[in-house]
């Protein structure tokens, strides 16, 4: 399989990702920086062009990586399914309902999947959790807090932005364990330019999810995520405090007569994912990471966004 990445930015990091999967044959890589191209050759063994033809219309490239803005993902996305190119695509999708719609038509217009980089799924906790929901061995979720907290380190995170570009990732593990909610609930509060907290309730017949995110922790705080999760029958507690030089987890199974330290198993998602997409295009197999799935979390992510910004 050969593939062409849009973008040098995070494309990098996907191209070093490739490198390390069989049956990847070739990697080209598109960008407009001359000397950024330059460093990638000679950094990695791949391919580098500045035009971006060279990969859309390259009949021998089978996987199309977009690693462009957001707002470019309408245009390359389409014009990649237009050519008979698969998609991987970073996230957001998209920013707009309207853009994100036009995907799913062209997806299913040019008869090619597209992907999008929903990476969470692919992390122990989270899947150890959706395994724990499907089997119902603590019974029947009630309650699932969600949370994603961090310093002020990814440029414009305010009320306009936060849902879309950082809780994205939590709406979309919601919506893969329990679909979309019944009503939506948000609050929130901008701080600092570019900083804000967003508090959203989702409401499900039988379960109340709430997904909190915060991009004004001050800078001596850690990268935090997790979740907690209530059960008739007990509770699972994940929690991960990243530090510039070390990660602290915390990782729990509760009941009433038990107290259990889960065994973390550490892999990297985003490989993981790649993975999965490289498989998916060869035998055409169901992904976690589809379009359509993206799209649902998006809707959420965009009608709490607007809340928050009417509020």
């Amino acid at each position: 399989m050969n593939v062409g990445i849009l973008g040098t930015g995070f494309g990098v990091h996907h191209a070093e990702l490739y490198r390390k999967i069989e049956g990847v044959d070739s990697i080209t890589i598109f960008g407009r920086d001359e000397e950024k191209l330059e460093r990638i050759r000679k950094e990695h063994p791949i391919h580098t062009t500045n035009e971006i033809t060279d990969i859309l219309e390259n009949p021998t490239i089978d996987l199309v990586d977009v690693c462009l803005p957001s707002s470019l993902h309408k245009q390359y996305v389409i014009e990649a399914l237009k050519n008979g190119k698969h998609v991987f695509c970073e996230t957001p999708v998209a920013l707009t309902m309207e853009n994100a719609e036009a995907m799913l038509i062209a997806e299913q217009k040019y008869g090619r999947k597209v992907f999008v980089n929903q990476f969470i799924k692919h992390e122990h906790p989270y899947e150890y959790l959706y395994a724990e929901i499907q089997n119902e061995a603590l019974g029947k979720l009630k309650s699932l807090h969600i949370k994603r907290m961090t310093p002020p380190l990814w440029g414009d995170l305010s009320l306009h932005k936060i849902t879309t570009d950082l809780m994205i990732h939590d709406f979309d593990f919601v919506t893969w364990l329990l679909g979309s909610p019944s009503n939506i609930t948000s609050q929130g509060k901008n701080s600092k330019q570019g900083q804000s907290y967003a508090l959203v309730i989702l409401n499900y017949d039988e379960t109340v999810v709430r997904v909190e995110g915060s991009s004004m922790m001050p800078f001596g705080h850690p990268f935090t995520v997790g979740y907690e999760a209530i059960f008739d029958n007990g509770s699972i507690t994940y929690q991960e405090d990243g530090y510039e030089d070390r990660n602290e987890t915390k990782f729990l199974r509760s009941t009433h007569n038990n107290l259990e330290q889960i065994e973390l198993i550490h892999k990297n998602c985003y490989e993981e994912s790649i993975r999965e997409v490289i498989d998916c295009c060869k035998n055409d197999s169901p992904s976690r990471l589809s379009l359509k799935a993206a799209v649902e979390a998006l809707a959420v992510s965009i009608e709490a966004k607007e809340q928050l910004l009417t509020q």
